[in-house]
C-alpha cells in the first residue's frame, strides 16, 4: 500500500527512474500521466514482483507486513499490475494511475491475460489503505502543484516540515542522501 498513490507496483516503481528527487516531488500531482510516459521511455518489457511480503494499511514506509509467499513474472507491466491488484483484492478502478493506464490501453483486460495457474491459492488477506492524519499534508502535496510548491520548495517549507515533525518522525532524510554537485 502507498499512502499517496494507493499502491506501488510495476508502473509506479518506475517513478524511481526520474533521477532528481526535486523533480519527483514537483511531478507528484501529475503522477498518472508522468508514470505512463516514464514507462514508455524506459520500454520495460518484463515485470518481476517479489510477493514474499506486502505492506498493508499504510505505506510505503510504515504499515503492517503481510506474508504472501508468491512471485509474479509478467511480460507486460499492465498485466502484472492487474494481477497483483487482484491478489491484493483492490479494484483497479480505485487506483488513479492504473485506471488512467487502463484507459490508455496499457493494462489488458482479463480475457487477454494468460495465467500459469489460478490466483485463488495466493490470495491472502484483503489489502486496504488507512491513512493517519499526519499523512494529510503529503496527500495534499501529492495532488496539488501549489501545495507541493508550498510544502517542498517555498520559503515556508522548512517551517511546515518542522511543525509536521512535532507529530511524526521524518520518513527519509533527503538532504543526507542528496548528490553533491
Amino acid at each position: 500500500m502507498h499512502a499517496n498513490s494507493r499502491v506501488s507496483l510495476t508502473f509506479k516503481n518506475l517513478w524511481g527512474c526520474i533521477p532528481e528527487n526535486r523533480d519527483r516531488l514537483r511531478l507528484h500531482p501529475y503522477l498518472e500521466h508522468v508514470v505512463l510516459e516514464v514507462s514508455k521511455a524506459c520500454k520495460a518489457k518484463i515485470a518481476i514482483v517479489d510477493g514474499r511480503y506486502g505492506l498493508n494499511v499504510n505505506g510505503p514506509m510504515r504499515g503492517i507486513p503481510v506474508r504472501l509467499d508468491w512471485l509474479l513474472v509478467s511480460d507486460s507491466l499492465g498485466a502484472g499490475d492487474r494481477v497483483v491488484t487482484e491478489l491484493m483484492q483492490i479494484p483497479l478502478e480505485k487506483i488513479p494511475h492504473l485506471n488512467y493506464a487502463r484507459r490508455q490501453g496499457y493494462i489488458p483486460e482479463w480475457d487477454q491475460i494468460q495465467l500459469s495457474q489460478s490466483l485463488e491459492p495466493f490470495k491472502k488477506e484483503k489489502f486496504y489503505l488507512k491513512r493517519e492524519w499526519t499523512d494529510l499534508p503529503g496527500v495534499l502535496a501529492y495532488n496539488s502543484a501549489f501545495i507541493a510548491y508550498l510544502g517542498y520548495f517555498s520559503p515556508l517549507a522548512k517551517l511546515l516540515h518542522k511543525i509536521l515533525y512535532l507529530f511524526r518522525e521524518p520518513f527519509y532524510d533527503y538532504q543526507k542522501h542528496a548528490i553533491k554537485r
